[in-house]
Order: structure tokens, then C-alpha cells, then sequence
């Protein structure tokens, strides 16, 4: 019996009706009733509504019974790999559309020093210091960072620990979330496989590790190391992983079970000298740039599976003519940046016709209304009037027609603003970022090759099409067809 079907007993069970009888009610075979109750088969779409009408559930234990039937689907893990994605997406959104207010102060807590004494006091400064315990080794290093935080004049965090050691990167952007100080933050990422049974550890970590890259107060250097090759550099002293702090090394166990903090010159200049080696060793995960050359890839030819961003993909309908038009011409590499657009967009017409496309309706309006796309201001001229109902009249009749895989977000359910694209290709999630900053356009880009990360957002983006996220074909029409009729009005 699966946590759906017994879901559906209880239900039934407090309704005090028979089988039978809410069979008739909702004009459902009893047969099959029966076999939802045992778990023996699932509903359909048209069964599921009327089941939930004959036994008159509220709109709370409707939605219940959906998030069982989809777990009871496609299994718990990838269920809730989904959410973790949808709270990415949510996090980005949040903090590239709001501006956060520094009024928040560090809060040391008394807790985790194996020494004692008070919250503020002088930090004990044992030469060594051995914590037992998941819960203890937790504690300590929050207090650690805290005390950087609230103690050095320019707080600097060098960590070299896995993903599943979330727990850390989550306090830290609790700290820093508002905070009056400023944090520099380096560190060497990865994202193993685990045997979790709910959602991969690397998806929650995604998440806490691109909202710390979004703030403004946190200048954020991480670099990426793939453990499934087998080459995972460590510095083997005592224990696999460890934080520098300005003046403590904490050292950590592969089980987070024990941990040791030195501070000792000595060997604080060693793991610095370890931390040097390790990034040199490794590659960029989260880069700050405004090279469209790097940020795009134009140099790159790759099969693209699904694209997520705030408009639909235009690059099917850019001729050359247009590219040359809208490359300000007065840039020093006008030249190369325009043929290297062209190659990237002629292959892109070529090898990624059953790409999925899914984007916003509302950023669809505000480049109707100004012409812009994301793109540097000094690098893009914006679209005219015409060249924006052009481009849009061809989306909507290319989806009209099936011409492409092309989807909009209910965005009651999902919120994506002009600050996020998502590009899914056969073996890499390349997710592009760009947002203002003050008055300044800030790209960043993230790369990740590691498979089981790749899979999860697979999984998703293929998710999309049928699902709650997106709008029905009828309704993204009808919306298309209201936003061009508005400005064809104006033309």
C-alpha cells in the first residue's frame, strides 16, 4: 500500500460512506475505486477530480492527496528534487528583485564552545581543541564563524568541505542576510552522490550557495572539484575537510561526526598553502563576468535539451542582418562578437529543434514595452516597435502550430524575473545570471557537469510540459494575443 492509497482510506474512512456509495456520487467505477483504496492502480486525471468531489475534500487536503499521487508517481526523491529547484528558482527571484536593508547585526550564540563561558567572551585559545558529536561539531564551527563575523575588522572564510555539509553555508547566509558586515568568502565545492532518500543534498546546497553569491555584503570565490572522477583533492593531516577562519583551522571528519581546532601558526600556514593548491587545482564554479564571449559560450557548439529563462528563445528568428543591427557597432570587438553570434545562432537553428522552451509572459511584456533584452546596455542596441511584435507574432504562431516546445510559467505558481536563465545541455546545467547592482549590470555564471545534478534538473525541466507549473497551450495564446493586440493598437 503505497502513502497515496493509504491516504485514500482514511479518507474514505471519515467520510463514513461506502465504496459503493461514493462510486455513484462521483460516477466512478467501484471496481476501480476499490483499487485505488488497496493501492493496486492510480487515477486518472477525471477519477482523481471526482473522487475528491464525492468525498468533498477541502482545498488543503486536495492539495495533500495531488503531492501523494505525485510521489506515489514518480518517487519521493525526484519529488522533492523538484521542490528544491522551484525554491532555487524562488530564492534567485527574491533577492535580485528586492533590495535587502543592512540593519542586522552578528548574534553570537552561547552555545558549542566545549570550554564555556560567555557568548562574547575572548574565544578560548587552547592549541587544540577535539569536538565529538554531529550535534557539538555543528555548534562549534557556527560559533567560529560568528565570532569572525562579530569580531575581525574584514571577516574571511576559506572552506573546503562537501555539499552535504549544507548546515554551514546555510548559517552562513543567515549571518550575512542583511547584515552590516562585509564577508569574503572563498571556498572549493562539490556535489557527491549520496543515498538520500528524499532530495540530493547538492540541490539544497545550490540553493543556499547561489542566494550567498546573490548578496551584496558577501564577496563570494568558489571553485569546483568533480568527486565522481576520483581525483578529489584533500589535504590529509587528521581529517578530509576543514574551514580557515583568520586565525583557526577547523578540521572535520568525512562523517561530520568529530572535528579539531588548531590554533597553531604552524599549521594554519599549511592548510593556507593547501587551499592556494586545491583552487589551483580545480575550476570556477560560480564566476562573476562580463564577457558575453565566456558568459554565452558563443565559441561553443553543444545540443541543448531545455532552456528556462525570462523570454522566449528568440534566437530562431535572428537573421544576420539583425545581429549586425543590434551589436552597437562602436565596440572594439563588434566584429568577432557579431560573427561569433551568428555561428552560435545558425547551429542553434540546426541542432536544437525539439529543445524545450519555457519562459515568463510578464518579462514578454516589459520587452514589448522597452525593447530590451538582458543583454550589457553598451554592447545591445534595443529592438523597435516592429522588430518586437515580429518576434513575438512568431513565437505565438510557431506555438499555435507545434513548431516548437515552447511554454509559459503560471506564474501564480512560479515567479521567474529577467535575472536567470537556465540551460540544460546533454552532460551540463549551465545556469546564467543578470541582475542590477546599483546601476550596473552584473553577469554570473554557473556550470555544473556532475551527473546526478544534471539528472535532477533533467527531470525537471522535462517535468514541465502537462504539469501545474506551466499554462495550458489555449491560455499562453490568448495571453499573446492580448499583448500583441495591445501594441499593434499603438503601432
Amino acid at each position: 500500500m503505497t502513502r497515496f492509497s493509504k491516504r485514500i482510506e482514511e479518507l474514505i474512512d471519515e467520510n463514513g460512506e461506502t465504496v459503493q456509495s461514493l462510486a455513484e456520487m462521483g460516477k466512478i467505477n467501484r471496481t476501480t475505486l476499490q483499487r485505488l483504496k488497496t493501492g493496486e492502480r492510480l487515477p486518472t486525471k477525471k477519477v482523481f477530480d471526482n473522487l475528491c468531489k464525492a468525498l468533498r475534500l477541502s482545498n488543503a487536503e486536495v492539495e495533500e492527496l495531488q503531492t501523494l499521487l505525485e510521489i506515489t508517481q514518480v518517487g519521493e526523491r525526484c519529488y522533492y528534487n523538484r521542490q528544491k529547484i522551484v525554491e532555487l528558482i524562488a530564492i534567485i527571484y527574491e533577492l535580485t528583485s528586492y533590495q535587502i536593508p543592512f540593519i542586522k547585526e552578528v548574534k553570537i550564540k552561547a552555545v558549542g564552545e566545549p570550554k564555556g563561558g560567555s557568548a562574547t567572551a575572548p574565544l578560548v585559545r587552547e592549541p587544540i581543541e577535539i569536538i565529538n558529536g554531529p550535534g557539538a561539531v555543528l555548534a562549534m564551527i557556527e560559533n567560529s564563524i560568528d565570532r569572525e563575523l562579530f569580531g575581525a575588522e574584514r571577516p574571511h572564510l576559506k572552506l573546503a568541505i562537501p555539499s552535504h555539509f549544507e548546515a554551514i553555508y546555510r548559517h552562513i547566509f543567515e549571518q550575512m542576510l542583511g547584515n552590516q558586515k562585509h564577508l569574503t568568502l572563498q571556498d572549493v565545492q562539490s556535489f557527491p552522490e549520496t543515498a538520500a532518500e528524499t532530495a540530493d543534498p547538492g540541490l539544497g546546497a545550490l540553493k543556499t550557495l547561489i542566494g550567498l553569491s546573490l548578496l551584496d555584503n558577501v564577496s563570494y570565490q568558489s571553485n569546483y572539484y568533480y568527486q565522481s572522477t576520483g581525483d578529489a583533492p584533500e589535504i590529509n593531516v587528521l581529517f578530509p575537510y576543514f574551514i580557515l577562519t583568520t586565525e583557526a583551522v577547523i578540521t572535520i571528519s568525512r562523517d561530520f561526526g568529530r572535528a579539531v581546532r588548531y590554533h597553531d601558526p604552524a599549521l594554519y600556514r599549511l592548510y593556507q598553502k593547501g587551499f592556494v593548491t586545491i583552487l589551483q587545482q580545480t575550476e570556477a564554479f560560480i564566476e562573476e563576468s562580463r564577457d558575453l564571449f565566456a558568459i554565452y559560450t558563443l565559441d561553443s557548439t553543444y545540443r541543448i535539451r531545455q532552456v528556462v529563462e525570462p523570454l522566449p528563445c528568440f534566437a530562431y528568428y535572428a537573421t544576420h542582418e539583425m545581429v549586425a543591427a543590434k551589436v552597437k557597432k562602436n565596440l572594439p570587438f563588434y566584429e568577432p562578437l557579431v560573427a561569433a553570434t551568428n555561428r552560435f545562432y545558425d547551429y542553434f537553428k540546426q541542432e536544437n529543434r525539439s529543445m524545450i522552451n519555457v519562459f515568463s509572459l510578464t518579462n514578454l511584456a516589459t520587452f514589448m514595452e522597452t525593447g530590451s533584452m538582458y543583454f550589457p546596455e553598451e554592447i545591445c542596441e534595443p529592438f523597435t516597435p516592429a522588430e518586437r511584435l515580429m518576434l513575438t507574432r512568431q513565437v505565438r504562431d510557431d506555438i499555435v502550430a507545434d513548431v516548437r516546445k515552447t511554454y509559459a510559467f503560471d506564474e501564480d505558481k512560479i515567479a521567474l524575473n529577467a535575472a536567470v536563465e537556465f540551460v540544460n545541455e546533454a552532460t551540463m546545467v549551465h545556469l546564467i545570471l543578470h541582475y542590477k547592482k546599483g546601476d550596473q549590470q552584473v553577469f554570473k555564471t554557473v556550470k555544473l557537469k556532475e551527473a546526478n545534478i544534471v539528472a535532477a534538473f533533467d527531470d525537471f525541466f522535462r517535468s514541465l510540459p502537462g504539469s501545474p507549473y506551466v499554462l495550458p497551450k489555449e491560455a499562453t495564446v490568448a495571453a499573446m494575443d492580448q499583448l500583441i493586440s495591445q501594441y499593434e493598437a499603438r503601432a
